[in-house]
């Protein structure tokens, strides 16, 4: 009876390690405004380095069929200057979800990671306050270390956002995804767009 009772344990025990690992799903904030996605970002928003609508923006914004989106990348910005404009440029149109994909120029510029990622929480609680979805796309500056990974999981959780880690995981570094030491060509911009576009789709509940 009690090895009986000692395996019953062991199952459900069990069975909820598995659910926990494959079916457990991270809370997000849904989208619940009817206003355009917004792409927070630098050159790699705008799309430096591939032709018109081969930024990963448009090519998100064709597989998920979006009605209305903003690409609002301004390249060399960093962090802080992607703060400073964030009402006019971001909140003042009231987006349904904004995808912020910021750090590459803060690292170029050696600006200290406290304060990159003070900007970036600054950044992702505006715009949830204001009852945005948000998407946080996280770049690995510094291919030697783990760059504001564990900090913007942290963002990410405390106000309910989709996260895509690694954004240049296998891009960054490959002269066939590449169009110079910083910038993907059009096949890298599409691979960033595939691994966006579920998340998005995630907080658009599409």
């Amino acid at each position: 009876m009690i090895r009986l009772l000692i395996l019953t344990i062991l199952i459900l025990v069990l069975a909820f390690g598995i659910w926990f690992l494959f079916f457990r799903q991270d809370t997000v904030k849904k989208s619940s405004k009817e206003g355009p996605v917004i792409f927070l970002g630098d050159s790699l928003t705008v799309g430096l380095g591939a032709n018109d609508g081969e930024d990963f923006p448009s090519l998100v914004s064709m597989e998920l069929n979006l009605s209305t989106y903003i690409n609002a990348g301004v390249s060399g910005d960093t962090s802080e200057d992607a703060l400073n404009r964030l009402q006019t440029d971001v909140l003042s149109k009231n987006p349904s979800v904004v995808v912020v994909l910021l750090g590459g120029n803060d690292f170029l510029q050696k600006i200290p990671e406290e304060k990159t990622i003070k900007n970036l929480e600054r950044i992702v609680r505006r715009i949830s306050e204001s009852g945005s979805a948000v998407v946080l796309v996280h770049l690995k500056a510094n291919p030697l270390k783990e760059q504001y990974k564990e900090p913007v999981k942290e963002i990410a959780k405390k106000y309910e956002a989709a996260l895509v880690l690694n954004i240049l995981n296998g891009i960054f570094g490959n002269a066939d995804l590449m169009s110079d030491q910083i910038h993907p060509n059009a096949k890298g911009y599409e691979l960033m767009a595939d691994r966006i576009s579920p998340a998005l789709k995630k907080v658009l509940d599409k």
